[in-house]
C-alpha cells in the first residue's frame, strides 16, 4: 500500500525513482516482494528527492505519514521513511523514542562524489565517521549483545564531545557536498554496502518500470550491474539458514 501510494505520486509529479536493495532483488528475482524480506526500500536522485518530499506536504494520503527529523523531532536516521498510519513495526534500536512506529518503506536519496580521488576519499570516510556517530549515539545500547555491545560503549566515549545534532546535520552536508557539479560517479551513502554503492552517475539517468506482485513499479533500466556488484548473482537463491527478516521488533501490530 505504501508503495503503491509513493508510484502514484511520482507517476503523477514525473518523479523518477527505483526499488533498491532486497526490494529490487524480489521484482527481478521473484516478481514481488523476496518471501523472507520484511521492508521496501527505493531511491532517487536528491534533486528529486527534495521535490518528492516538498509535494508529499499536500499530495501524501492521511493513510501515511512522511517521516523525517522535520516531522518526527526524534528521528535521526540518515534517511526518510513513509509510515503507515494505526500499524507498529517497533524496531529495537530506536523503541524508547516518541516517534511515529509505523510499517514503513526507506526512500535513499542518491548524491555525487567527487571525481578528484583524494576529494572522494575525503568525502567518503568522513561522511562515514558523521554517521558512524549518530548510530552510536541514536540508537539504543540495550539492543545489542556480545562484541556489538562492546564496540558500541567504546565508540560511544569516542563520540562523546560530539553532539548527536551536529554529527547528523554534519553528515547530510558532506553527503551533498558534491551535488552542484557534473561529477561522473554517484552513490547512496546510507546504504550498508559502502563503497560498493558507488556507481557511474548514468546508471541514475535511465529509469523504466516492472512488475512487482499485482502491479508495476519503477525500477533502474540497468539494474543488473547494481545488483551484480553489490550481490553477486544475485538470481542464486541464499542458503535456507539464512532466509530470514533483518529487523529485530519489540512489537508488532498490523
Amino acid at each position: 500500500r505504501i508503495l503503491c501510494e509513493v508510484d502514484r505520486i511520482c507517476q503523477k509529479h514525473h518523479i523518477p525513482y527505483s526499488v533498491a536493495y532486497g526490494t529490487m532483488i524480489g521484482a527481478v528475482r521473484h516478481h514481488g516482494f523476496i518471501p523472507w524480506d520484511d521492508d521496501v526500500d527505493i531511491l532517487m536522485l536528491r534533486s528529486d528527492y527534495i521535490h518528492f518530499k516538498e509535494i508529499c506536504k499536500t499530495e501524501l494520503s492521511k493513510e501515511f505519514f512522511y517521516q523525517s527529523n522535520d516531522t518526527d523531532r526524534e528521528y535521526f536516521y540518515l534517511f526518510d521513511k513513509i509510515r503507515l498510519n494505526n500499524t507498529i513495526f517497533k524496531e529495537s534500536f530506536v523503541s524508547k523514542y516518541n516517534i511515529h512506529h509505523g510499517i514503513y518503506i526507506d526512500i535513499f536519496p542518491i548524491d555525487n562524489v567527487s571525481d578528484v580521488s583524494w576529494k572522494r576519499c575525503f568525502q567518503y570516510y568522513l561522511f562515514h565517521f558523521c554517521r558512524t556517530g549518530v548510530q552510536v549515539k541514536y540508537l539504543m545500547l540495550s539492543a545489542r549483545c556480545g562484541k556489538k555491545m562492546i564496540v558500541s560503549v567504546l565508540l560511544q566515549l569516542v563520540y562523546l564531545p560530539f553532539p548527536l545534532k551536529w554529527l547528523y546535520y554534519k553528515a547530510h552536508y558532506i553527503a551533498r557536498l558534491y551535488n552542484h557539479e557534473e561529477c561522473k560517479m554517484a552513490c547512496c551513502f546510507f546504504s550498508p554496502y559502502k563503497k560498493k554503492d558507488i556507481f557511474e552517475s548514468s546508471l541514475f539517468k535511465d529509469w523504466s518500470r516492472c512488475q512487482f506482485e499485482n502491479t508495476e513499479i519503477g525500477i533502474l533500466k540497468g539494474y543488473d550491474k547494481m545488483l551484480r556488484q553489490l550481490y553477486g548473482d544475485y538470481m542464486l537463491l541464499p542458503p535456507e539458514k539464512d532466509r530470514e527478516t533483518k529487523h529485530t521488533i519489540t512489537e508488532l501490530r498490523i
